[in-house]
């Protein structure tokens, strides 16, 4: 869907706005503090707005540089509790199913879920896109809500994660800090005079003179509040309403989202108490305090508007199941050249279904869900079990190769010896997407793991995948995955900054011929047939025409570097990349395991959360 691509190019740059609010709070404070410092200190008056200006910038650039890394600071600022993905509590347990379910039918990493203290019912998205994107759910939300309900109001919380308004609200939160400091500032002081040390030969006046001072800083205060809410009011009212037209075509049950919103009209008190939730109202499910401008548009109409569509939506019986017309033995490793089911035009739906949640692939991994081998789906959530099925599908069917592979695992991870075999025989009995599925709800599990126990097994994983002197292309897509999912988000924890997405394709061009090539060649036995969707994609992407490349430029360690260059692109160039690419396998009309490991490593590079195949 292109408009996935705008929206998060838009969201780059979509601040004009709030930067105009911004910009005329801070003059209205400013010239507000040196009115005052006028009255009092009028000498003072330069030094005034240098401080008032400071006073304002510092949190201003402190809560962008904080909050903007990462989306769990926003959660833990509202007190909010990672669940654990291993959780048996009923309620945690369902909530990590239905954002589990909604993330593996999107094709985005599934985010953690916190779970916040409030009695109320809310929820919240955070992060500044998709990779590294957490969801927030009250307590009140779990215990009031049914399965569908929750599901409606993540189905909501998803949306703004597709349409990028996670960045904005991100970048708004600092704005509204910065222009809310005043006010703390003025409480501090005139606290500090009533209630800090005195002297004899404390000035009484002095004293008097400072309290007033701090009065007149916190009315002040009031001048960046009332921006600040403006500011909440502009950017959250109108995204609501998308947000909940999108719930329903994810979910296809109104009734959904419909009934959470009901839920909240008629709760005795919809308030939250934490002390931190006035900065981060705008970006909560519903308005979370009592403020001047509302932040959300009344539940009245947004249940309204919900009805009206309502109408046009498929009954639940309509949904296509999905088939098992063409069951597939596929090598574990990757290797096959089996087909999958004829999904050409499938294809083109997964690319137009990119920046949402398919209803049908949600109506698959549901039914997926509620018959898959319990083992295996309790091994994915635990530390060890995860690490166990990553090593058990990167197990070589040849078992003189494995038995190499056992003993580096037996030595290096002797933990996990036995859950790995225990294992072995399950993930075989999976085709390639539930295998990579799997692994997708490893890497939620890995992401906040131990990292020295993470830096062993990647050892281990390595050398047990390069123990017969070569990798597979399967091996080498989960390698891709780990460094995406678990990898690069632990790294950026700990400080690294994450590559800028700014570049256009021409800028990359030598690695996207490549890749595009590779894609290729790997995609049909056929050169002539090869050499079309080349040369079709190489049109897409707006590159000059090219040779293929060699088969000696087809190794799976120059694709990973070409990869390097390609995961700087900008989100509409990287759309238009992906585009190509699924042409390009679409050219003979079918798809191979090989055409669509590929497609999933470089859908994970460039941050696309590219839904399975449909």
């Amino acid at each position: 869907m292109s408009n996935f691509f705008e929206h998060q190019d838009r969201a780059q740059s979509r601040t004009g706005w709030l930067v105009f609010l911004f910009v005329i709070g801070v003059l209205g404070v400013t010239v507000s503090i040196t009115l005052l410092t006028a009255v009092f200190m009028p000498k003072a008056i330069p030094a005034a707005i240098v401080v008032s200006l400071l006073i304002i910038g510092i949190p201003f650039a402190f809560k962008l540089l904080t909050m903007s890394s990462s989306g769990a600071l926003v959660a833990e600022s509202l007190g909010g509790i990672r669940i654990n993905p291993a959780s048996q509590d009923v309620n945690e347990r369902k909530i990590l199913n239905v954002v589990e379910e909604m993330a593996i039918a999107s094709g985005m990493p599934i985010p953690p879920v916190f779970i916040l203290d409030e009695d109320c019912i809310n929820a919240f998205a955070a992060g500044k896109t998709p990779q590294d994107a957490v969801i927030g759910v009250s307590r009140g939300a779990l215990e009031s809500l049914t399965r569908d309900e929750l599901q409606g109001v993540m189905a909501h919380e998803f949306s703004h994660i597709f349409h990028g308004d996670m960045r904005i609200n991100m970048r708004a939160i600092a704005a509204i800090f910065g222009l809310m400091a005043i006010g703390y500032v003025g409480y501090f002081i005139l606290r500090s005079t009533m209630f800090g040390p005195r002297t004899r030969k404390t000035d009484g006046k002095a004293v008097a003179g400072i309290a007033i001072f701090g009065i007149g800083l916190i009315v002040i205060g009031c001048i960046g509040t009332f921006f600040g809410r403006l500011m909440q009011a502009a950017i959250s009212r109108q995204r609501e309403f998308l947000a909940d037209a999108s719930a329903v075509q994810y979910t296809r049950n109104p009734a959904g989202i419909g009934g959470a919103l009901r839920k909240i009209g008629a709760q005795a008190s919809g308030i939250m108490h934490h002390a931190e939730a006035s900065q981060f109202n705008h970006m909560l499910f519903s308005q979370g305090i009592n403020t001047l401008f509302a932040s959300h548009p009344p539940l009245t109409e947004r249940i309204k508007r919900i009805e009206a569509i309502a109408g046009g939506v498929l009954p639940e019986s309509s949904i296509s199941k999905p088939t098992q017309d063409d069951p597939q033995s596929n090598d574990s490793q990757g290797k096959t050249d089996g087909r999958m089911n004829p999904i050409a035009g499938n294809l083109v739906a997964s690319f137009a279904a990119v920046g949402s949640v398919p209803a049908r692939n949600l109506a698959r991994v549901q039914a997926e869900y509620s018959v898959c081998d319990k083992s295996l789906a309790s091994a994915a959530h635990d530390p060890n079990g995860a690490l166990a099925i990553v090593l058990a599908m990167t197990l070589s069917q040849d078992q003189t190769k494995a038995a190499v592979q056992r003993k580096i695992i037996a030595t290096k991870m002797p933990e996990i010896e036995m859950a790995v075999n225990h294992l072995e025989q399950t993930v075989r009995k999976l085709d390639t997407q539930e295998r990579l599925a799997f692994v997708d709800v490893a890497c939620a599990t890995l992401v906040f793991g131990s990292a020295d126990v993470y830096k062993n097994f990647r050892v281990t994983l390595s050398e047990s995948v390069r123990s017969d002197g070569s990798i597979s292309l399967f091996e080498w897509v989960v390698m891709q995955i780990l460094r995406m999912r678990v990898e690069l988000p632990m790294a950026i924890r700990g400080g690294f900054v994450g590559p800028v997405h700014n570049a256009n394709i021409s800028q990359v061009a030598a690695s996207a011929r490549r890749t595009l090539g590779v894609i290729a060649m790997f995609g049909s036995d056929n050169a002539e047939e090869a050499k079309t969707g080349f040369q079709s994609a190489i049109k897409i992407v707006g590159l000059e025409e090219a040779n293929m490349p060699t088969k000696e430029e087809c190794t799976l360690d120059l694709l990973a570097t070409d990869m390097d260059q390609l995961e700087t692109l900008r989100p509409s160039a990287a759309g238009i990349f992906i585009k190509a690419a699924l042409s390009c396998v679409a050219a003979d009309q079918t798809t191979t395991d090989r055409e669509y490991l590929l497609l999933r490593a470089l859908s994970e590079r460039l941050s696309i959360p590219l839904p399975p195949t449909q």
